[in-house]
């Protein structure tokens, strides 16, 4: 009898045990959407614009849609999820997803190619933000390792999704698209038992003035800076939209900072280390669009390679980013400022788009190979330390939203990556080409004769009808503007980085002085010695030791097979 009762605690631990693993696995499944989506809209939106034939701005528009309607609506997720449960509309999101790439896949026109990438972006809103969400419940104790596991392990899945989808748009940028329903409807099956449920028992109002501004903000961004590379900074098309994004940029932040029920709580971030963690997430999430996107097409533009070998060629990259996640989970967990983690980050990132911006027409691949791993190991040391801020710092009623608020920041970055590097690299190519037609003396007439060619030669048409050494000259004056191009953008994005570098560095800094003052304590601050009351309901959060925080405003429905 005796070894029976000793028995049943260690059966219990272990049943815990897997049940912790198999949510965190099934968390992570949720969470390859978002990775693998880029990885095959990079490798395929060469494809579709040439087939589609997409005008530059609309290619650049169609490259970033799907990021920006993440970006647009991922809070509006995380508010739902909040009221109506995160695990129920994580699982909905999964179903938008695959459909939005089913639409994509088979888009007889830009206009639909553009429906079905935004249904996309919609779908990864939900099943990426309220993933992350939902580490909370599964290890409420142990934070740091859940987001180290969380990111790693997404990180590793890309590994193996990456070549897959490369493959498959090997064989036509439609099938490439195809890779995303099919993680979607895995990740769906995975996700169905073994997670727990958990919404807010008191929420206020549905914000819909705030939610509705902004994705007015982002969209009218995002577009009028797609439109920077062809249209010219100073036209119509750019400064309307992006005028418009501004103003309602302001009227979200002023509206979100007095509304009894914001849907972004804005008052959260009087904390320095997560407003801190703003700026990193604008750096680390802006180096990578910058990477992925760019130097992909640099890959098969000048160096012609396929699109698996631009999925091998990336490799790397998702190695380094793992190993950079689990690194940065141990120091976290053993201790080690946060402050120190973010300089050595931001310090390499830089220094890898530094590198970047001295490549040549005919650099080999170990040129690029090398900053491309310091630079994910760098990107995922930031990733993981800004992580833990977003998880265990927001009261549980807002867990949802403020998760949800950590991968809008980051998506938007993103997106801003996406649209200024190729508004940048377009822009100068665009005005370096015809420099070189004036320098030649390339009649009108032949600039027409010349850009087709140059249109031909990228997308790997047959070059039989043209003159040889014609191709050969027009083809390596093309490369070499090209290339300077892509090294005028390394050089601005660098100096970007290093802004939102500094910004990050200096609300730490902050965050030491006022923790050595008294004024923040175990990740909350405090007035007088008092916390601080950052929520309108007057909810107090209380450490657990972990940096989790802990209410009774909260109570997680378990339903499923919770372990």
């Amino acid at each position: 009898m005796v070894a029976t009762e000793r028995q049943k605690p260690v059966t219990s631990s272990s049943v815990r045990t897997k049940g912790t693993t198999a949510a965190l696995v099934a968390l992570t499944a949720a969470s390859c959407l978002q990775v693998v989506d880029p990885t095959a809209n990079n490798i395929s939106i060469v494809g579709a614009s040439v087939d589609l034939g997409m005008s530059g701005s609309e290619r650049a528009f169609a490259a970033s849609v799907g990021t920006l309607a993440l970006a647009a609506f991922i809070l509006t997720t995380g508010a739902l999820g909040d009221r109506l449960g995160r695990r129920k509309v994580m699982l909905v999101g999964l179903l938008v997803a695959g459909l939005g790439g089913v639409i994509t896949a088979v888009a007889p026109s830009t206009t639909i190619f553009i429906l079905g990438r935004a249904v996309t972006g919609l779908g990864i809103a939900a099943s990426f933000g309220l993933s992350f969400a939902l580490l909370r419940e599964v290890m409420p104790g142990k934070i740091p390792k859940a987001v180290a596991f969380w990111l790693a392990g997404q990180t590793a899945a890309a590994l193996v999704l990456g070549v897959v989808a490369g493959w498959m748009a090997g064989f036509g940028w439609r099938l490439g698209y195809l890779t995303m329903p099919i993680v979607a409807v895995i990740a769906f099956l995975m996700c169905m038992r073994g997670l727990p449920e958990a919404k807010a028992d008191h929420v206020g109002k549905f914000d819909y003035p705030g939610l509705l501004a902004i994705a007015v903000s982002l969209v009218g961004l995002i577009y009028g800076l797609s439109n920077a590379a062809t249209a010219g900074w100073g036209s119509a098309s750019v400064l309307v939209p992006v005028a418009i994004g501004l103003v309602a940029m302001a009227l979200f932040i002023w509206w979100e900072a007095r509304v009894p029920d914001p849907a972004f709580p804005v008052k959260l971030f009087k904390d320095p280390e997560l407003a801190g963690s703003v700026a990193t997430g604008f750096s680390f999430n802006m180096w990578q669009a910058v990477v992925m996107i760019q130097l992909s097409m640099l890959w098969q533009y000048i160096y012609q390679y396929t699109p698996l070998q631009v999925s091998l060629g990336q490799l790397p990259l998702s190695v380094a980013m793992v190993i950079g996640a689990t690194v940065a989970g141990r120091l976290l967990s053993k201790g080690i400022p946060a402050s120190l983690n973010l300089i050595v980050g931001h310090v390499l990132l830089i220094g890898t788009m530094v590198m970047f911006g001295f490549s040549t027409t005919t650099s080999p691949y170990i040129f690029f190979a090398i900053p491309m791993i310091v630079g994910g190991f760098a990107r995922m040391l930031n990733e993981t330390t800004m992580g833990q801020y977003f998880v265990a710092k927001p009261p549980p009623a807002l867990t949802g939203a403020m998760a949800s608020s950590k991968t809008a920041i980051g998506q938007t970055s993103f997106a801003l990556g996406t649209a200024l590097s190729s508004t940048f690299l377009f822009g100068q190519y665009g005005r370096g080409i015809a420099e070189a037609f004036a320098e030649a003396n390339v009649e009108p007439s032949q600039q027409g004769q010349f850009t087709g060619m140059i249109q031909q030669y990228i997308s790997g048409g047959d070059m039989s009808d043209y003159d040889p050494q014609q191709v050969e000259t027009v083809i390596a004056k093309a490369s070499e503007v090209f290339v300077t191009s892509f090294n005028g953008t390394m050089f601005i994005i660098a100096g970007l980085l290093a802004v939102f570098a500094v910004i990050s560095t200096l609300f730490f800094a902050k965050a030491n002085r006022m923790r050595k003052a008294g004024l923040l304590v175990d990740g909350a601050l405090t007035l007088d010695g008092r916390p601080e009351a950052l929520v309108h309901d007057g909810t107090s959060s209380a450490s657990d030791g972990s940096g989790a925080t802990s209410t009774d405003a909260d109570s997680p429905e378990r339903t499923g097979d919770e372990r």
